[in-house]
């Protein structure tokens, strides 16, 4: 019990949030249950009174009575779908807004083990919690109300009946008791495959370059449909148990309907009991059974929702990044230093007692083979993964005591697998500061050899690059990069292996920059070539998740490094 009320907790903030549409819709749901409550009695009174009698009069002023009860059960009941519809669609709106901006500050590693169609369809699932933001919670309290009023009712009319009706009760119960554990079973079942066949559904279309390269449509056409016989086989256990449940209690229900039909002719028959009697007897025991089948069928209704919010709570729970606490820096001299670090994937060491110090202003080329590090020590300096030993230090300060949103703000990198958004060229440099002037972003794009294609496109610079950038080449994606780094304006800039889709003249473009606009700023270049050249002040040589310092006269050519596979003599 207290474990779900904890989970509950989590929805309290929404529900606080939009607290008038609640108290007025509940009113109105109130005054709409009220209004309801006289017709099964009035009913009598038109069968055992006024067509007995034939009181015309009496006739027309309670079908007036019931036309005006109409209309306001109509009137109230419109208002209370429309405040609660608000409400539910506003409380979902607002988690979700919520959980995207929790998922974003998870940590890298998240990522790494959750694909993005695993991720996005657990943002779907925050629609099931569309069970506690209806009306349905109100409805269970007025029903525990119509329940009284009705039970009070009927032993007034018939106490005999009353009692057999009441035998019908625990049934009900013990059906919603028996099927409710089954239903949150298969409920996220169907959720959990769901969420994996979106995982494969998207991978497949995020692949398709190299699914139709390989004429593999069928393969993975093939692939996916087994995830999808899988969920089809969880939705279909789910339905049939869901049908099972609620026929059950119809039937239920309807069995104590007969019992009261039984019972009653006997004494209509034998003159004790009228036939408005059993009318307004039938109504009240509608108003006794319904709140019953109500709560049981919310029992079960209640199972996926639950399930639901399960799910939901153990993304919310999930520790985020703590972006803004420790030390806040505006500004970076740009020395780093790793004393005895090492991290490891899984258990599977990446880098091993590395130890180094890079000075402020300093260029440093990193090399090394693929795998051997160079990314993971980029990642460690940015924060995205924290070190399984030693420590990394910025600025004389311990990287972890820094805010990450400043260690972030001051390191600009540009990688060699550029993302863009969908988005126009213009914008995409913007990203890294919004503020930033028109001149700064003109200014970027000419230092980047933006400008050169982008003034040639039909659009200009408010050409939309496509998704990821699709609509662009690999060295105009690469240019936007770098330019969306320039205009960030950091202290320490890193490009990784940032020049692997650029041509010879865009290459010579960066080391002037590097070499010349860079000056003041920390460098490091990443590469997996190992040209001997004189530019870098210092070379960090990695392998096997080690590495080798090499001093300025051991040191490589610049020139070669950014794209050259030639050795020099």
């Amino acid at each position: 019990m207290s474990f779900a009320i904890n989970r509950l907790k989590l929805l309290r903030p929404y529900i606080l949030s939009h607290k008038k549409q609640v108290i007025i819709g509940s009113l109105c749901l109130i005054i709409v249950s009220l209004l309801a409550l006289p017709t099964p009695y009035l009913m009598k009174y038109i069968i055992d009174e006024v067509l007995a009698n034939k009181n015309l009069r009496l006739l027309n002023i309670i079908v007036l009575l019931l036309v005006g009860i109409q209309v306001l059960e109509l009137v109230f009941s419109f208002l209370t779908s429309y405040l609660f519809g608000i409400f539910g669609q506003e409380a979902l709106t607002s988690l979700k807004k919520n959980l995207f901006q929790h998922l974003l500050s998870l940590p890298l590693s998240f990522f790494d083990r959750n694909q993005t169609g695993y991720v996005l369809s657990r943002i779907g699932e925050v629609e099931g919690l569309n069970f506690f933001f209806s009306d349905i919670m109100v409805r269970i309290l007025i029903g525990i109300f119509e329940f009284i009023f009705s039970l009070v009712i009927l032993f007034h009319l018939n106490w005999k009946l009353t009692l057999i009706s009441l035998c019908i009760l625990p049934l009900l119960f013990l059906a919603t008791r028996l099927y409710s554990k089954g239903i949150r079973r298969v409920s996220r079942e169907v959720m959990e495959k769901g969420a994996v066949v979106n995982r494969q559904v998207q991978e497949a279309l995020s692949g398709v370059d190299v699914v139709k390269v390989f004429s593999a449509e069928e393969r993975e056409t093939a692939r996916i449909h087994n995830f999808l016989e899988d969920y089809k086989r969880a939705s279909i256990k789910r339905t049939v148990t869901f049908s099972l449940s609620s026929e059950l209690l119809s039937l239920i229900g309807a069995a104590g309907g007969f019992l009261v039909l039984w019972y009653s002719g006997w004494d209509i028959i034998k003159g004790s009991f009228t036939l408005g009697s059993y009318i307004a007897f039938s109504g009240y025991l509608a108003k006794l059974y319904g709140p019953t089948q109500m709560l049981a069928s919310v029992g079960l209704s209640f199972q996926p929702a639950f399930t639901a919010l399960q799910r939901v709570s153990e993304l919310m729970d999930l520790e985020r990044e703590a972006k803004d606490s420790g030390i806040k820096l505006s500004k970076f001299q740009g020395e780093i230093e790793f004393r005895g670090v090492s991290f490891s994937y899984d258990s599977k060491p990446a880098l091993r007692e590395v130890s180094f110090k890079i000075s402020p202003g300093e260029k440093v080329l990193i090399s090394g083979p693929n795998g051997s590090g160079k990314s993971t020590l980029v990642k460690l300096i940015l924060g995205l993964y924290r070190v399984s030993e030693g420590e990394i230090l910025i600025d004389g300060y311990r990287a972890q005591d820094i805010s990450l949103s400043s260690l972030r703000n001051r390191i600009s990198i540009v990688s060699q697998n550029t993302f863009l958004f969908n988005d126009t060229i213009w914008n995409n440099i913007l990203y890294s500061r919004p503020e930033a002037s028109e001149e700064e972003v003109e200014k970027v794009a000419k230092l980047s050899g933006v400008e050169e294609f982008a003034l040639k496109l039909e659009g200009g610079y408010q050409t939309v690059v496509g998704e990821t950038g699709k609509r662009l080449s690999g060295g105009e994606r690469q240019k936007i990069a770098i330019a969306r780094a320039l205009l960030k304006d950091s202290d320490i800039l890193i490009f990784d292996e940032a020049t692997t889709h650029l041509d010879k003249e865009s290459e010579r473009r960066i080391e002037e920059l590097v070499n010349h606009d860079f000056g003041q700023k920390t460098c490091l270049v990443i590469s997996h070539q190992r040209q001997d050249i004189e530019e870098f002040d210092k070379v960090i040589e990695l392998e096997e998740g080690q590495v080798t310092i090499r001093e300025p006269q051991n040191a490589y050519s610049l020139s070669d490094t950014f794209g050259d596979d030639r050795m020099k003599a």
